[in-house]
Formats: structure tokens, sequence, C-alpha cells
């Protein structure tokens, strides 16, 4: 199960978004670290990213540097993988989702 929460920052001549995940388990508790995230991105940017979890089960994955110009983007979590847990897109979900407005799977991240 994922949860995933945005931030943006700024770059040199735009913006780059971010997204933090955070891998659960059936439990709602996160899964030890050393659990691989891969994703891609939609939108204002386009390609992919990965990152492996620490001990909290996070961690974040950056997008290019966006211009301006473009005003949001999306990443949408494709895989997860784990030496002891198997991933279930089916179960994501997103237990803060009101302010993220995230399903667990994919979340737009708005321009500053």
């Amino acid at each position: 199960m994922g949860d995933l929460d945005r931030s943006t920052t700024t770059a040199p001549g735009g913006w780059k978004a971010k997204v933090t995940v955070t891998i659960h388990d059936g439990a709602d508790s996160p899964v030890v670290q050393n659990a691989t995230v891969s994703g891609t991105w939609s939108g204002g940017t386009s390609g992919g990213g990965s990152c492996v979890t620490n001990s909290s089960g996070q961690c974040t994955i950056t997008s290019a540097t966006m211009n301006n110009k473009k005003t949001s983007a999306t990443f949408t979590v494709t895989a997860v993988s784990h030496a002891t847990y198997s991933y279930d897109n089916v179960a994501n979900h997103d237990p803060d989702a009101a302010p993220q407005n995230s399903n667990g799977t994919s979340i737009t991240v708005n321009k500053p």
C-alpha cells in the first residue's frame, strides 16, 4: 500500500515536483527499509523515477526541472519490490488524502 505526499522546490528557470512515498503493510504500519519504489511522471514532465525506502518506509522521488509555464505534474507508482513483502496495488489508499488528493497510486503536484 502506498501513501503519497507532494511538495515542490524552485529550480533555476523553473520548478520541480517532489513526491514522498510511504509504503505500508496490511496493518498500515510502515514497511521496513529497502523497498524499491518505481513510477512515472506525466503532465508537466515525463520520464520515470525510483527510490529505496528508509527505516521509516519512506523515500522521495523528484521530477526533472519544469519551466514555469507548466502548472502541474502527476506521479504514478508502477511497482514496489521488497525481499519479504509483495506489492498489492489494489490495496493502495492514502489515509490523509484530503490535503494531498492522492489515492495511494498517483498524485498531482501543482506549481507553487
